[in-house]
């Protein structure tokens, strides 16, 4: 279906929809009329509270009224013209995505909100521009604004698109539950057990760990249900699509030049399952709650390289990975043992402390075996992680894109383009020097603004390359200044 620009290169300026004013002064209302009902009649101060609200909704509809939005040629103008006089240009070249969301007030009203995110990290998490109409014109300049800055001559509805992968409910509440980081699936299998073992051993006592519990899984697992419902991502040309949402609808289009890294990461419960998620660094784009967009929810191990292959193949190359040299053991031994000392002080400590609490020796006794199976399962537990950083680090360079494998309980692959990289860092301990070996450590702009990804131990030689490689780029002429930010 063939889009004809009739809303856009216009000199006409058009409004935010007038339910902007409410839900800008929503909360500051509700907070007033709260305090207005409480002061009511006991004091002489409640007509300057109801004063306040009033000002407050005059200044926000002046403000309203004087804000006008135009989307020229080549730019999008924001104009208000208060006290002071704002105008804010963003040209259409630097936009790197356009979002719709629709909350639960947008629904109420029957809009919707354009947010445009430019390519920088500087505001990264917020949208440089958030403008809101009525849902069809929302969608209508979505796509208008889409065949400028993306190219795309055609519009394709949602709809009628069939996505690569379709995602069940079933998958997004996998997705919900095993996606979640590993750190956080422990602490809530802790309360969780606590709570089972209050219930069979005295019957009460179980509100504090089972409050814990919802808070840390339950909660969060349902908000991720709400969040991915509906999940579906597709590639027109070099635009990816990525929608989902409940109550709270997200719909994002962004161009394929416009990502820093690709991340396929596997927590530690859905690694149990050969299950991975794919999640995209693109500057001036993070998720509807300030998080990298995910493109892939949680998909068997065998469908990744189709989505690479069919949404992603930019990103993919011949790998020769590297493992951490053998001399790599005693560095991450070293930091693995002061880590292990430190943890038996701080448990020692913490027992002998308890100890003094209780008379009866009894008691004082199955305490102290109670900490010594915590030292003995610390230790155990440091060692174990200590074996995995060696053996599970990998670093390999293509000739346009590299890659660092990180992570002991939470495994992630980060594919990097040399372009994207802004610093470099290589530092090296007393003892990795000893055996030519350092670590490196990547600065890239991400969706949440500077991101680090470090790698592991790794000869110093075969890590300075990363910076050669770049230096290579730019003085053969390789480098595609697309991906830097321009």
């Amino acid at each position: 279906m063939r889009i004809e620009v009739v809303l856009l290169n216009s000199n006409d300026g058009f409004r935010h929809h007038p339910s902007i004013i409410l839900e800008q002064l929503l909360g500051a209302l509700f907070t007033l009329a709260i305090l207005f009902a409480v002061i009511y009649g006991t004091t002489s101060y409640a007509k300057y509270i109801f004063l306040l609200m009033v000002a407050a909704v005059v200044i926000s509809y002046v403000w309203w009224k004087r804000t006008l939005i135009y989307f020229k040629d080549d730019e999008l103008v924001i104009e208000r013209n208060l006290v002071s006089k704002m105008k804010k240009t963003i040209p259409y070249s630097k936009i790197a995505s356009i979002n719709i969301e629709r909350k639960v007030l947008n629904r109420i009203f029957g809009t919707s909100a354009i947010k445009i995110n430019i390519n920088s990290g500087v505001n990264a998490l917020n949208a440089e521009a958030t403008l809101v109409f009525s849902e069809d014109l929302a969608v209508k300049i979505k796509s208008e604004l889409s065949s400028k800055v993306f190219n795309n001559t055609d519009c394709i509805e949602d709809d009628v698109v069939k996505p690569l992968i379709n995602f069940t409910f079933k998958d997004i509440l996998i997705h919900s539950i095993f996606g979640m980081p590993t750190g956080q699936s422990i602490l809530a299998l802790i309360f969780l057990m606590w709570t089972i073992i209050s219930i069979f051993l005295q019957g009460s006592g179980i509100t504090i760990p089972l409050i814990l519990f919802i808070l840390v899984e339950i909660f969060p697992s349902l908000g991720g249900v709400i969040k991915f419902y509906n999940f579906k991502m597709y590639r027109t040309g070099d635009t990816i699509h990525v929608q989902h949402g409940m109550l709270q609808t997200y719909k994002s289009s962004f161009k394929i030049s416009r990502i820093n890294a690709v991340c396929i990461k596997q927590p530690l419960l859905a690694r149990l399952l050969h299950k991975s998620l794919i999640e995209l660094e693109v500057v001036g784009l993070s998720d509807s709650d300030g998080k990298k967009p995910t493109i892939c929810l949680l998909a068997n191990n065998n469908l990744i390289p189709v989505v690479m292959s069919e949404v992603l193949p930019e990103f993919i190359y011949d790998h020769f990975s590297l493992k951490q040299p053998a001399a790599a053991r005693y560095p991450i031994l070293f930091e693995y043992s002061i880590a292990v000392i430190i943890s038996v002080l701080i448990i020692s400590i913490i027992g002998y402390a308890s100890m003094s609490y209780f008379d009866d020796s009894a008691i004082s006794s199955y305490v102290l075996y109670v900490f010594l199976i915590m030292a003995v399962l610390t230790v155990f537990s440091l060692f174990i992680c200590a074996y995995y950083s060696y053996s599970i680090m990998e670093f390999d360079m293509g000739n346009d894109l590299f890659t660092f494998v990180n992570g002991v309980l939470d495994r992630e692959m980060s594919i990097v383009s040399y372009d994207r990289v802004q610093i470099i860092e290589i530092r090296a301990s007393h003892i990795a020097r000893h055996f030519d070996l350092a670590k490196c450590k990547i600065s890239l702009l991400s969706s949440v603004g500077e991101r680090n990804i470090s790698s592991g131990y790794f000869y110093e030689a075969d890590l300075s390359k990363i910076s050669d490689r770049i230096l290579e780029r730019l003085c053969d002429g390789e480098y595609d200044y697309k991906f830097s930010g321009a």
